[in-house]
């Protein structure tokens, strides 16, 4: 309904004079008035396709010659009137024309172009209510056109609403149009009449618009009296941090924006730079009263913003003091948690394998469920030796060392200096690993096993170990197992028995590989394959 009052309004077309010719400049000043019209409908559109320069030149060129003409032909008002009302209007056109050019910032220049315009628009209504040749319609459209969007963008300053108010005021925004074309249609009245002395209605609007104008730029105050703290120019306030213990409320929350208002790790904005500091206090506000994390980060991403959990819980921290210890005492019950889960699932696998020589005793031995990860195989080294770059490294790595590859070609057992690399059928699951370390060589045992072979390999710090899981990198002993170095630094032969076991319809998580690793010391580096892979 407001749309198609507006559009009767404006396409009812121009009135032809009553009574005479009209003098030449009302006569350009309602041309320019409706091409204004015109280019707020549709005009300007097309022109910003073609160059937004050129558009925002031609517009407000077009304005400037309007209110020079409008304040021209206003009946009824004083001279200083006019000069007022001239400079206003042409500080605003001066500024739109400096503002690309301006080195300040955009926000000072945007904010003098709209005060200055608006206060020659406020005089040029003000103005026309002492006009006999507009009506109180064309007034009262010019009033709302030009208020109510400005009040509403005071009252809502620092929020984003999407209501159907805020919609309804940005409607009236358009109004400006309605008026610009009635103002050109009643010029076509006979002549200027000045409206009766003594009723102050003009008086009362004009005053109405200082109060309008003034009143909240008193209110507000300086930036310095503002809410606003930190802001994202001010690069250097991290410098300025200082531990949250001991400050008081105010240098807390100027903290927090500080924080708030700065970048990631990640180089992402931990909040959207267009949210007010009140909107990012409130935020935080919210996000110290949730219970977790995960609670936390969802309401940030809805806030638009990006962090860490650890990054957001620091410039909690300065809102909501022992966040950072309630953040750290849930980590630590998640952890025990999942400690507990893991030692159970390592009792359970380990409980899974036995000895398979249970008739022989070692001076040293152990049996442990071992995790053996994409491609399988393991290492026998010793940890402390470093000369062959990292210790137990099988994939390759320079130096004399054992290699997994080479341990593959071989097609069970790769032994070089202080580690051996050994295959397995298996991967991605567990197997079954039992190690025996002896003073002496033990009686070689082949009954039940499907590979036997013999290496030489050294201890040159006396410590030869099977990885623990998981420090083999998703792999290794789900259980403790014994070094195998017993008589120190020196050389020692590797005996290494395979099998594979069959597998158990009642447990189908049982391992379906074993392997025995007997050491014992001896100078021998040859290799000896007592039972081959069949």
């Amino acid at each position: 309904m407001l749309n198609a009052w507006a559009l009767w309004q404006i396409l009812r077309g121009p009135a032809s004079p009553r009574a005479g010719a009209l003098p030449r400049d009302v006569v350009w000043l309602r041309r320019l008035l409706y091409a204004d019209v015109a280019g707020d409908l549709l005009l300007w559109e097309f022109l910003d396709d073609v160059s937004g320069v050129a558009e925002y030149a031609v517009s407000w060129a077009v304005w400037a010659a309007t209110m020079v003409l409008l304040v021209r032909a206003l009946a009824g008002v004083s001279a200083r009137f006019r000069i007022i009302a001239l400079a206003l209007g042409l500080a605003g056109v001066l500024a739109a024309a400096l503002r690309p050019f301006a080195e300040g910032p955009l926000l000072t220049a945007s904010l003098l172009v709209t005060m200055a315009t608006f206060g020659c628009k406020a005089m040029i209504v003000a103005g026309q209510g002492r006009d006999g040749r507009f009506s109180a319609v064309t007034i009262a459209i010019g009033w709302t056109a030009l208020l109510v969007p400005q009040v509403y963008s005071l009252l809502q300053a620092g929020r984003v609403t999407f209501d159907g108010l805020s919609l309804a005021v940005h409607a009236l925004d358009g109004l400006i149009v309605v008026w610009a074309a009635r103002t050109a249609h009643e010029l076509a009245a006979p002549g200027p009449g000045v409206a009766a002395p003594g009723t102050g209605r003009t008086s009362r609007l004009l005053a109405a618009a200082l109060v309008v104008l003034v009143l909240p730029m008193a209110v507000v105050g300086a930036e310095g009296d503002a809410r606003l703290t930190y802001t994202a120019a001010d690069e250097g306030c991290r410098d300025r941090l200082r531990p949250a213990t001991g400050l008081g409320p105010e240098e807390r929350r100027r903290s927090f924006l500080c924080l708030a208002r700065g970048e990631t790790f990640a180089a992402d904005a931990m909040f959207p730079e267009d949210l007010a500091d009140q909107r990012l206090l409130a935020y935080g506000a919210q996000l110290c009263a949730l219970p977790g994390d995960r609670e936390r980060h969802a309401l940030h991403e809805r806030a638009g913003g990006k962090a860490d959990a650890i990054e957001l819980a620091a410039a909690l921290e300065y809102l909501c003091p022992g966040i950072v210890a309630r953040q750290k005492a849930d980590a630590d019950r998640r952890q025990a948690e999942r400690d507990r889960q893991e030692a159970a699932w390592k009792a359970e696998a380990n409980a899974r394998c036995a000895d398979p020589w249970p008739g022989v005793r070692a001076r040293r031995q152990g049996t442990a469920a071992y995790m053996l990860f994409e491609g399988g195989g393991y290492a026998v080294y010793d940890d402390r030796d470093d000369s062959a770059g990292d210790p137990g490294d099988i994939n390759g790595g320079d130096g004399e060392a054992a290699d997994i590859f080479d341990a593959i070609e071989d097609g069970f057992i790769d032994a070089a200096g202080s580690s051996a690399a050994i295959v397995t059928d298996e991967e991605n699951a567990a197997m079954c690993l039992t190690v025996k370390a002896f003073d002496s060589a033990p009686p070689l045992r082949l009954t039940g096993w499907d590979q036997v072979v013999e290496v030489g390999i050294a201890s040159r710090s006396g410590r030869l170990v099977v990885p623990t899981y998981p420090e083999g990198g998703d792999s290794g002993a789900a259980g403790p197992l014994p070094g195998l170095a017993v008589a120190g630094p020196g050389r020692y032969r590797l005996r290494v028995h395979a099998r594979t076991l069959p597998w158990d319809e009642n447990d189908p998580d049982a391992p379906l590989e074993e392997h025995l690793l007997v050491v014992y010391p001896g100078r021998s580096t040859d290799k000896v394959v007592y039972r081959p892979r069949g």
